[in-house]
């Protein structure tokens, strides 16, 4: 039993004292086999051996190329203010083996001679925003603005116009491509990536326009010249209008857009209840043929306003006023197509029309009842300056109306729908007469 124990404490002996020898001679001032940095060997280099050889192949991968179609970009890693730390790296390589407790550098170095790896891992450190600003101007030079493809109505037939795709470099991709060849000392040529933009509307959505979904015409007088005017302005304005899919016409944003409240002059308005003058009278004449065709096409109605006196242009309920900054006129194409607003004015009348795609097509009558009519008041006012018995209406009264307008969808004679679309409100306007007072006989009254 004894010689067992002193044979064990023999053997333990020897172990501890061989390794020991092993490590106080093993490559004196090297790094030991099988240390990387990186994928870079540095095995049996000195630190400064070892830092050299990191920075030489840190130099040989230092430019790498970004191809476009033919032409290439060479790309300097160092405009990005990189830092390796190589220095660290050198003393971490040396270390390996070293810098831990005896036993445990002992089985370190034993695991390296048997072939086992121990890879330092280059960490890097870089200016991110001159990658950002690399990448903004690659951007620049190769973005392509996408062109869209437009329509018009001409001769009652929509005519289309090709458009063209665009491009721009893929940001986000480019960024991991550059920090990818940074963090992993990557030189080979890459391209740069690059995103399809899409115009608007393509050729082919476009070309969907065919039929003719919904018309009205309103007529007007020609002899009031600045009233006509306005009404020109305004059926420009919102005329060869493309309103894609779920997309919203606002009348008083073309105009806006068209410059067009610059160009109208003063003409008959309504303003609180009573006829008036002002900039702009005659293009809710305009928002009214267009707020009818708009129900003929079955466009979702967003913001409608009535007058508050019925238009004498157009049936109780179915006007639509505007005034910039205040009331607009709205309403969304709820179609998977385009659709084209197309307006014309003629010598007495405005016609709209809107077209789309045949699929969207319906038979739509539109209806209009009266819920109530409200009778307005007679106020009588005495008044010197006419002859006793002398009557004399000031101000003329008018009834009021609630109207409500229906949109209802038909096949075949049957009504398939019918939808309340907006319920009119116009106020009634009390009349007031004048009465003489005044008993002096053959008295001119001025």
């Amino acid at each position: 039993m004894k010689k067992d124990k002193l044979l064990v404490m023999l053997v333990i002996i020897f172990i501890v004292i061989n390794n020991s020898i092993i490590y106080a001679f093993d490559l004196e001032g090297k790094i030991s086999k099988n240390v990387y940095v990186g994928n870079i060997d540095v095995s049996n280099l000195t630190i400064d051996e070892a830092r050299d050889k990191v920075n030489s192949y840190i130099e040989k991968n230092r430019y790498f190329n970004l191809v476009y179609n033919d032409e290439k970009i060479m790309v300097d890693k160092n405009t990005f203010n990189i830092d390796y730390r190589v220095e660290q790296l050198a003393e971490k390589a040396y270390n390996v083996g070293r810098d831990k407790d005896i036993i445990t550098n002992v089985k370190t170095k034993i695991s390296l001679k048997k072939g086992n790896k121990e890879i330092i891992p280059i960490v890097s450190y870089y200016d991110i925003s001159k990658i950002d600003k690399l990448i903004k101007n690659l951007n620049t030079q190769f973005y392509i603005s996408p062109v869209s493809a437009n329509a018009k109505v001409v001769n009652d037939f929509v005519v289309v116009n090709k458009g063209s795709y665009g491009q721009e470099v893929d940001k986000d991709k480019l960024k991991n491509i550059i920090i990818y060849k940074i963090e992993n000392l990557d030189s080979k040529e890459c391209q740069i990536p690059i995103r399809v933009l899409n115009p608007k509307y393509t050729y082919k959505q476009l070309s969907k326009i065919d039929t003719l979904l919904g018309s009205y015409e309103t007529h007007f007088n020609p002899k009031n010249i600045n009233r006509v005017n306005n009404m020109s302005v305004a059926t420009h304005a919102t005329s060869d209008i493309i309103i894609g899919t779920n997309e919203k016409f606002s009348f008083n944003n073309e105009l806006r857009d068209k410059n067009a409240y610059n160009q109208l002059k003063e003409a008959p308005i309504i303003l609180n209840g009573k006829p008036d003058k002002g900039v702009g009278g005659g293009i809710c004449q305009v928002s009214t043929t267009i707020y009818n065709a708009a129900l003929y096409a079955g466009m979702d109605i967003v913001d409608i306003t009535n007058h508050s006196i019925p238009s004498p242009y157009i049936t109780k309920g179915r006007d639509a006023t505007v005034c910039e900054g205040c009331i607009d006129f709205v309403f969304k194409n709820k179609y998977n197509t385009p659709i084209i607003v197309h307006n014309e004015i003629y010598s007495n009348k405005i016609v709209s029309n809107i077209y789309g795609n045949n699929n969207d097509k319906s038979n739509i009558e539109i209806d209009t009842e009266i819920v109530e009519t409200i009778n307005n008041k007679k106020i009588y006012k005495n008044s010197s300056k006419l002859r006793k018995d002398v009557k004399v209406v000031e101000q003329p009264g008018r009834l009021g109306y609630t109207v409500n307008t229906f949109r209802i969808y038909k096949s075949n004679g049957e009504v398939l729908k019918k939808e309340l679309i907006n319920t009119s409100y116009y106020p009634p306007c009390d009349e007031i007469i004048l009465k003489g007072t005044n008993e002096v006989q053959n008295e001119v009254i001025k």
